[in-house]
Order: C-alpha cells, then sequence, then structure tokens
C-alpha cells in the first residue's frame, strides 16, 4: 500500500469499527461493479439513501402508536373505524411491515387533540406522505425554543409562532 494510502486506510477502518452504518457503505463500495458499466457514485448514493430512509422510518415507528393502541385509546369500535379516520384524512398514519402506525402527536390522553384538523389541514399544504408530515411536526426547532412544532402548539407562550411556521411549510 502506498505510503499517502495507510492514513486513510487506517481512518477508514476506525471509523468503520464505530459506526455500522458507515461500514455498509463501504461494504457497498467493495463489492460495487468497476466495470464502465457499473457508477460507483450510483450504488454509494443508493446505498446512502436506502439508510436515510430506513432511519426516517424507524424513527417514524418509535414515535407512533399501533392500529390497536389508537383504537383504545379512541375508544373505536374496530381496527376499521381507525382506518376509515385515516382514509379520511382525520389521522395521519402509515403501513409499516404489517403494522399501521399513527403518530402519537396527533393525541391528547384520550382523544384526538382539539387542533389536529387545522394541523392536518396545514400540513397537508406541503405534503400528504404521513412519514415526511411526520418529521416536520416533530422536528426540534431553535425557532421555537428547541421544541418541535407539535410541542409548541401545546405552549401557549410558543402556539403562535408554531402555527406561523406550519403556515409557512405549506406556503
Amino acid at each position: 500500500m502506498p505510503v499517502a494510502a495507510a492514513p486513510l486506510a487506517s481512518q477508514l477502518e476506525a471509523r468503520a469499527r464505530r459506526d455500522p452504518a458507515f461500514a455498509r457503505v463501504l461494504d457497498a463500495l467493495l463489492e460495487a461493479p468497476t466495470s464502465p458499466s457499473g457508477r460507483l457514485e450510483d450504488v454509494a448514493a443508493a446505498t446512502l439513501n436506502d439508510q436515510r430512509r430506513g432511519a426516517v422510518v424507524r424513527d417514524f415507528v418509535e414515535g407512533s402508536l399501533p392500529t390497536p393502541k389508537v383504537q383504545a385509546l379512541l375508544g373505536a369500535g374496530s381496527p376499521q373505524a381507525v382506518h376509515r379516520m385515516r382514509s379520511r384524512r382525520k389521522l395521519i398514519g402509515a403501513a409499516v411491515g404489517n403494522q399501521t402506525w399513527f403518530p402519537a402527536w396527533q393525541f391528547d390522553s384520550d382523544r384526538v387533540r382539539p387542533d389536529l384538523p387545522r394541523i392536518l389541514e396545514l400540513a397537508g399544504r406541503f405534503s400528504t406522505d404521513p412519514f415526511a408530515l411526520d418529521r416536520v411536526m416533530r422536528l426540534d426547532r431553535d425557532d421555537l425554543d428547541g421544541l418541535s412544532i407539535a410541542e409548541a402548539l401545546r405552549q401557549p407562550a410558543l402556539a403562535e409562532t408554531a402555527w406561523r411556521l406550519l403556515t409557512a411549510v405549506g406556503a
């Protein structure tokens, strides 16, 4: 190995040992075709995109309730009643695996939060993708004292700013 490559190889090895996602990217690069028909950048980009999408889905599920819990929370007679609310855009949710998940920020302790129709109407101007909407609502923001829009809407001192930000997302 040339002398200049040795420090780089050591750095790559050290990072791969502490960062499994980085190690998977390196593995994909090593397995990538080297012929003109294979583009290394495409392989790396696809691998990175898959990892990012996986992280978004994991975060979504971790901050959500499955259909049976939403059914119990709302006192809905059946899972189909919960799914009807989703299909009518009264709730957002997404199927992940064999379960449908509903972001927890949509609920108070025993009901749909009262401002949810307005939230969904404003956020729906931006996107109808449940993963994107959840991310917009749960991303901690410096302009909301480190709270998310979903949290700030519950704080009287920050609610007006949070509504302005949510309105601006769809503009």
